[in-house]
């Protein structure tokens, strides 16, 4: 009984402590309650079987010392288990991702795992994919993890345009719908550039830059381009547009 009410009031002291810090903004509050309560549950109970035998008068020195071949046996067939808990440690230690950091995982030859990490433990990391599936995945097993919630990344396009216009012009025109298409895409402090890579005669191509943090999380390569093309479609310096047709219907008629 005074086991159980010590795990119970460890436990509270945990959520009470780390829920303070999740509403004080600290992003990595919330991976270590899961690894903290089971350590604190292992303490607990280790202490309370220690208890008993003192309560029960057994000498476990015997027992630890014929206890070797044992404790070489289960090391070994134990061996992933510790592999996973030595990872999981790692990945406290170093802060490789958080709970709800989109990450891209690479768990051995072509085999990959994307998602957002729901719960880190110390020997699984569970994730929910794209089609909001759990995937549970042995911390050992981890190889490659590209955390895509951190740092800077970097979308690069190329657009080709017909030459209708000067050149200061189309760019000035293709970085107001790259910005407009990041804005769309709820990305703040990012830094758009547009550079001509290739011109002839007939058409132009421009490469289009976007460099913020966690883009690729919001974005991809393909919506990007999406979106500016659509955009210059609009105004007609692409066919298929609203512009175009009307240009087109105007021809018709004429």
């Amino acid at each position: 009984m005074v086991a159980f009410i010590a795990w119970r009031l460890a436990h509270a002291a945990i959520d009470r402590f780390f829920v303070q810090r999740s509403l004080l903004r600290l992003p990595r509050s919330s991976t270590f309650v899961a690894p903290i309560k089971s350590l604190v549950g292992l303490t607990v109970l280790i202490a309370l079987l220690l208890v008993l035998l003192n309560i029960w008068s057994v000498n476990i020195s015997p027992a630890l010392f014929s206890a070797g071949v044992v404790t070489a046996a289960l090391a070994f067939g134990a061996q992933w288990v510790i592999r996973d808990l030595l990872a999981g440690y790692a990945i406290f230690r170093e802060g490789h991702f958080d709970v709800g950091d989109k990450v891209h995982i690479t768990t051995g030859v072509n085999s990959q795992v994307s998602g957002t990490v729901e719960a880190v433990g110390w020997r699984t990391t569970r994730l929910t994919d794209g089609r909001g599936c759990p995937v549970f995945i042995p911390n050992g097993n981890i190889y490659v993890a590209t955390n895509l919630s951190k740092g800077q990344e970097r979308i690069e396009v190329s657009i080709k345009l017909p030459l209708t216009a000067s050149i200061t012009a189309m760019r000035s025109e293709i970085e107001k719908a790259a910005r407009a298409a990041v804005y769309e895409a709820k990305i703040s402090s990012c830094d758009v550039s547009v550079s001509l890579e290739d011109v002839d005669a007939h058409d132009a191509t421009f490469g289009v830059s976007v460099h913020a943090p966690t883009i690729r999380a919001a974005i991809s390569d393909a919506a990007l381009r999406e979106r500016v093309v659509a955009a210059l479609q609009a105004k007609g310096w692409l066919p298929g547009g609203a512009a175009s047709a009307t240009k087109a219907a105007g021809a018709d008629s004429g």
